[in-house]
């Protein structure tokens, strides 16, 4: 199951989905090669074709690991970083932009010249420091989740105060419509409560 839209939540966007980089496959598909060169030799040495059947093993083993990659998604929204992963049974993570701390990267040489490393959250619930292996382009995801979380933040800091502002001219402005049945007793109520519930 991959990551999909309904699984959003109320207000919140899709920003990036990764999955991790296709080096991870290099070991697995080594292994491969190495099993074909060495059947091919040992079907012609034998003069048996059949021993190429022995092949499905490393091929389902490659086929498996690709699967896997492919079901391993690390997704930013506008509201949480996830990581999403499991061919069977579906486990995931999710660290909210609001409680991330710190966001940090590390790259070994190998990395910088493959473009891959490894991207940590430092959060303030109780899972501490989470770290997402072999991220493509780490820095850029990097970037992504801090512009992300600066953007909330400074979001949450503009919008809290206008809110409570403009509550108390909004209710003047219901009550007067009430007082005038415009709206009923029971529609002011109502918004009165909706209002009242956006600045708590």
């Amino acid at each position: 199951m991959s990551f999909a839209k309904d699984q959003l939540l109320p207000d919140e966007k899709l920003i990036a989905v990764t999955h991790q980089h296709p080096l991870v496959l290099l070991r697995v598909i080594l292994l491969n090669i190495v099993a074909a060169a060495i059947l091919i030799a040992l079907s012609y040495a034998f003069d048996r074709y059949w021993i190429m059947l022995f092949y499905a093993v490393p091929a389902v083993v490659l086929f498996w690991e690709i699967l896997v990659r492919q079901r391993k998604e690390y997704i930013i929204t506008n509201r949480r970083v996830v990581k999403q992963q499991g061919v069977f049974t579906i486990t995931s993570f999710d660290a909210s932009l609001d409680k991330i701390n710190n966001v940090f990267h590390e790259q070994s040489l190998m990395g910088r010249l493959f473009k891959y490393g490894n991207v940590g959250l430092e959060t303030a619930s109780e899972q501490g420091t989470t770290v997402f292996h072999f991220i493509p382009s780490p820095v850029k995801f990097k970037n992504l989740i801090v512009r992300e979380r600066e953007e909330r933040q400074a979001g949450g800091k503009q919008g809290a105060p206008t809110a409570r502002l403009e509550v108390p001219q909004l209710l003047e402005e219901l009550a007067s419509l009430r007082d005038r049945n415009i709206i009923t007793a029971q529609e002011f109520e109502e918004k009165k409560k909706s209002l009242l519930d956006k600045i708590q």
